[in-house]
């Protein structure tokens, strides 16, 4: 008589909260190849409710890395050159601990400084190709996963915001200033979504101020109801300094002639409002470079901007409105160095700073010729030399800085994107590369 026999309990008997458990604080490469396990592991870990337990787990048990781009003329073929490093050890801040991302993607000027980085966030990277200051190519990338969204075409073009008439009143094409274009990129918490912001104003003498919003879940832009009174006299500087910060996108702005305010856009309910710089900063009545970033020394919003004497940072202790929340953080004192420019603020109260130690620069934007990373301490007022090549910050916004944490973000179907390909043999770079399995 043959004994009836159960069969071997499987992957797919185990609850998913326990999977769950097991799998959220593993790297994402190692969550990849688990794909290729089987189909019931390649389908969970693909859903969106995976991917967000993921982004949690790690936000809460690992400390960010280091993202940062330079642009610049490359030493020995004198072509300009881009570069993406990964410091996935960034207390260490040292070559050994990182690593190159190849950028899959090529601006239509066969110039990558025309590719700018307007923000960063749970381990996606968003671009822009700036070409004509139009903004209408955009880039959502995972650069982990290989993986990318090239946003549809704005709704808001050259057209449709009074730029043609004009240039038909005028006659000189080479006069037109096109649009002006900002950007921001968020998360909505509310949906579980990600949201890309485009401000849009022409030259026109009363431009409209206009924005739409770019959600990835729904696939469409869609214009801000209330847009053109809420931004009505703000003039957003156009410098690709954004951040995001507990919700909300925030944006250096002026309302008249002096750069006294910052814009803030709400991502879960969609709606635009500004705060007001404190009237009695340090160097009033100055010119004011003003720059805004998260940073997780404070985990708060913060303004940096430089005097005729010294580089300002402040934080600010609250979101609300009042202006006695601003605290400044520190205060440091403008070098001699040929060139000097804050990067942003580090940990243990330090500073992140590109320094340039040559009395007679030249000038060159050389990819680590000539600037050097630093970090200033805020306590003992000494700096660090890191050993690192400069940003390229004088490349005109082509530089970009961050905190990067690693995700699954883009994995989930609903977000249709694609894998990127080598421009040479035309293979998705994750087969190729890193062989992840079932993608």
């Amino acid at each position: 008589m043959k004994k009836n026999r159960l069969a071997a309990p499987g992957l797919e008997d185990l609850p998913g909260e326990i999977l769950f458990q097991i799998l959220g604080p593993l790297p994402v490469i190692t969550i990849l190849r688990c794909t290729a396990v089987c189909k019931y592991l390649n389908s969970l870990i693909r859903s969106s409710d995976f991917v967000s337990h993921h982004r949690r787990s790690n936000a809460s048990s690992n400390r960010p890395s280091l993202l940062l781009r330079r642009c610049g003329y490359a030493i020995c073929s004198g072509e300009i050159e881009e570069e993406f490093s990964l410091y996935s050890h960034p207390e260490l801040l040292s070559t050994s601990s990182s690593i190159d991302i190849f950028s899959p993607f090529r601006p239509n000027s066969d110039d990558p400084r025309r590719l700018r980085v307007f923000g960063s966030l749970h381990g996606l990277i968003c671009l822009c190709d700036n070409y004509k200051t139009y903004a209408y190519i955009i880039y959502v990338w995972n650069p982990l996963l290989r993986r990318f969204i090239e946003l549809p075409r704005p709704t808001l073009t050259y057209g449709n915001m009074g730029d043609q008439l004009y240039l038909e009143s005028t006659g000189d094409p080479e006069n037109v200033n096109y649009l002006f274009v900002v950007l921001g990129f968020g998360y909505d918490s509310m949906r579980d979504d990600y949201k890309v912001v485009r401000i849009v104003y022409s030259r026109s003498a009363e431009p409209p101020r206009r924005a739409e919003v770019y959600t990835l879940k729904e696939r469409c832009w869609r214009g801000v109801d209330d847009a053109e009174r809420a931004l009505k006299s703000c003039h957003v500087r156009r410098n690709w300094c954004q951040c995001f910060v507990d919700g909300t996108i925030y944006w250096p702005a002026r309302v008249g002639s002096k750069l006294n305010y910052i814009l803030a856009f709400h991502v879960d309910d969609e709606r635009f409002s500004r705060i007001e710089l404190p009237k009695e900063l340090p160097g009033a009545g100055e010119p004011r470079r003003i720059s805004i970033s998260e940073t997780k020394v404070t985990g708060l919003l913060t303004v940096m901007y430089r005097t005729a004497s010294s580089y300002e940072i402040l934080v600010k202790k609250g979101l609300g409105s009042a202006e006695d929340s601003w605290v400044r953080f520190c205060s440091i004192a403008r070098v001699q160095y040929s060139h000097q420019v804050v990067v942003g603020l580090w940990r243990d109260e330090k500073v992140l700073l590109e320094l340039n130690w040559e009395d007679d620069l030249t000038g060159s934007l050389e990819l680590g010729e000539d600037d050097e990373l630093c970090l200033y301490d805020c306590k003992t007022h000494e700096i660090e030399r890191l050993g690192l090549p400069g940003m390229g910050l004088r490349n005109r916004g082509a530089a970009y800085a961050a905190d990067y944490t690693a995700s699954l973000v883009l994995l989930e179907p609903e977000f249709g994107a694609v894998p990127c390909w080598d421009p040479v043999t035309g293979y998705s770079l994750i087969r190729q590369d890193m062989n992840f399995g079932v993608m």
